[in-house]
């Protein structure tokens, strides 16, 4: 009893601790989360690939940059979850050995164990916040070129401000392709079988129609062996061998994109008139996604306080993971349900982690009816 007093001192002075190692729940809390993270998106990125290996030019080697290229994204994605399994399974770590019960007895209140939780969270979604704004865009671009060019054999750069595609006696260049799948300032190079250029076409825009390009505002030049003829169109359909689908598969969404990006892309909405609730909702969700990380880990506590000795871990992490379907099923149903009746875009997404943060105030007050705050911790 008096070791069990004397480590539970001990963990309750280091927990009011700013160093590096202070604080059991931080100490303990990215451990699982960040082994989950690592673990669980690579795994399901290449098991999404084996099938495909063989297809064109796609190699095993082309999968394994695929992989490291798209598991930022997947990081992202996993992230709320993760932390959810690490607090449960961190603190469930503490729980089994009554040590949060001896810390209790020492004075440690419910509110500081979720400040030093918390403490861990708030880092993990300032590291999801940034690989979703700077990495993420570059690497789902990155891992798209590689897949599609090798798979449909054909070549294709992004540039850092355009995007170049060459199949066959073509090359397409893109300045801004845009989620809904309109093209910005197109040129389109026509080169003759020894590889010579033999017309252009410059366009402000191109939209998309079926197997088809509009092109806007065109100026085309047709290039001669000792003159160079030019023509302006108000429009042009233009009919080329290079897909729709390498250019979608090229193409970044708007949840992958950076914030500022994302703006940019609703101002461009708004100026001209275009449908842009789909985006402005995508970019509140992303504002509101660290907010989400920290929810997860708040509504992880309630469930480790009390009598926990007889939960194994893989109860814990059977746990962890339905309240996390629980959440997704739940914020997806509300988003669509609030695209429906038309709620403001920021409420639509801020709604669920609000929804799961009363729902876990509620229960940490349940699990604590005389009040989260310590004894000798001022009101």
């Amino acid at each position: 009893v008096w070791q069990d007093w004397g480590r539970a001192d001990y963990l309750y002075r280091i927990s009011q601790s700013d160093g590096v190692y202070a604080g059991p729940a931080r100490r303990r809390l990215s451990a699982p989360g960040i082994k989950f993270l690592v673990g669980a998106p690579a795994f399901f990125i290449l098991m999404g690939q084996l099938d495909d290996i063989g297809r064109g030019n796609y190699r095993l080697l082309h999968v394994v940059e695929y992989v490291a290229l798209r598991a930022p994204g997947k990081i992202v994605d996993f992230m709320p979850l993760a932390v959810l399994l690490g607090t449960i399974l961190s603190l469930g770590s503490l729980a089994s050995n009554s040590e949060i019960v001896a810390m209790q007895a020492a004075g440690l209140s419910v509110l500081q164990l979720l400040r030093a939780a918390l403490q861990a969270a708030v880092m993990l979604a300032l590291l999801s916040f940034l690989l979703a704004d700077w990495v993420v865009p570059i690497s789902e671009t990155s891992a798209r070129e590689i897949r599609s060019s090798a798979i449909n054999a054909t070549q294709a750069l992004s540039a850092k401000k355009g995007l170049w595609v060459k199949d066959k006696n073509q090359v397409l260049y893109i300045k801004e392709l845009l989620p809904n799948g309109v093209a910005r300032s197109v040129e389109i190079y026509q080169l003759d079988e020894r590889g010579r250029l033999v017309s252009t076409l410059a366009a402000q825009s191109a939209i998309p129609t079926s197997e088809q390009w509009l092109l806007k505002q065109v100026k085309q030049s047709i290039i001669g062996d000792q003159t160079v003829r030019t023509f302006d169109y108000d429009e042009m359909i233009y009919s080329g061998n290079i897909s729709h689908q390498l250019l979608k598969a090229l193409m970044i969404e708007p949840r992958q994109m950076s914030s500022s990006d994302l703006y940019a892309y609703l101002v461009f909405l708004d100026e001209n008139n275009l449908d842009s609730s789909a985006a402005t909702l995508t970019f509140w969700q992303k504002i509101a996604a660290p907010f989400t990380v920290l929810v997860m880990c708040v509504l992880g506590v309630p469930f480790v306080l009390g009598s926990q000795r007889q939960n194994n871990t893989g109860s814990r992490i059977m746990l962890g993971i339905l309240l996390g379907l629980t959440y997704v099923v739940a914020e997806r149903l509300m988003i669509q349900l609030g695209s429906w009746i038309d709620i403001n875009p920021f409420i639509n997404a801020i709604s669920p982690g609000l929804l799961f943060l009363a729902m876990a105030i509620y229960l940490l007050f349940k699990k604590q009816p005389h009040g989260l705050r310590g004894k000798g911790e001022p009101g």
